[in-house]
């Protein structure tokens, strides 16, 4: 049955000739197929620390909002499954998405009532994670996981046959905004004297508190509009 699946993933996949396209055409076949309400690819580096990686492709607003929340909060089912290398399935955000109090109250008042956050990686290699989103709460099928882990596993394949797979689909300014982050974390531990680290952890801290992307965040720094001292 999984070879079949499989095969009838690959056949829906076919029509998408580059790798930017092919992620794209992943995501929207998991909103497709397993009856999930959006769906994105977000490659990472290392460990969440750094605030680093690129969100390749989301299918909506809310997966978009939803990459923002975790990557600012620094802990969610997106970050624990790209760390621990297994998927962190949650059917019901309400109730079982306690272990990350910095994302989850956020993420429900955005509209996501339930999170499947798949890695994606080989062997040690880790390189990402696929993430599908629903608007009710709800337990993924067995055949549905099943299509899940397929999709991974293509999305996987893709980013890691092809290194300039993201350079397609990198939203508009998004190297700049990396960039922004990195140069705003610099800003702070020079202002305050603290590692990069702490400085980092500072302005989460103050995305978090005013509910504020990091990248606006880094904005605010940068142009001056915002000073973090040593006690924020």
């Amino acid at each position: 049955m999984s070879a079949d699946r499989r095969k009838h993933l690959q056949t829906l996949l076919a029509e998408h000739d580059n790798a930017a396209d092919l992620l794209r055409g992943i995501c929207e076949l998991c909103v497709m197929e397993l009856a999930v309400s959006g769906a994105r690819v977000r490659v990472l580096g290392g460990t969440n620390a750094d605030g680093g990686g690129a969100l390749v492709y989301s299918s909506d607003e809310l997966g978009t909002r939803l990459d923002d929340l975790a990557i600012t909060a620094g802990s969610a089912p997106c970050i624990d499954a790209y760390e621990f290398g297994r998927p962190v399935l949650i059917p019901n955000l309400t109730a079982d998405g306690v272990r990350w109090p910095g994302f989850t109250a956020d993420a429900i008042t955005a509209g996501a009532a339930a999170v499947f956050s798949f890695p994606l990686q080989v062997g040690g290699v880790r390189l990402g994670v696929l993430e599908m989103h629903r608007l009710s709460a709800g337990s993924l099928t067995p055949a549905q996981l099943t299509d899940a882990l397929l999709l991974a596993d293509a999305a996987t394949e893709t980013i890691f046959d092809d290194v300039h797979a993201v350079a397609p689909l990198t939203l508009s300014g998004l190297v700049d905004i990396q960039a922004e982050v990195h140069q705003a974390t610099g800003m702070v531990a020079a202002d305050i004297r603290v590692s990069l680290a702490d400085a980092l952890l500072r302005i989460r801290g103050h995305a978090f508190a005013h509910h504020m992307t990091l990248a606006e965040v880094a904005k605010d720094i940068i142009e001056r509009r915002l000073r973090l001292d040593s006690g924020e």
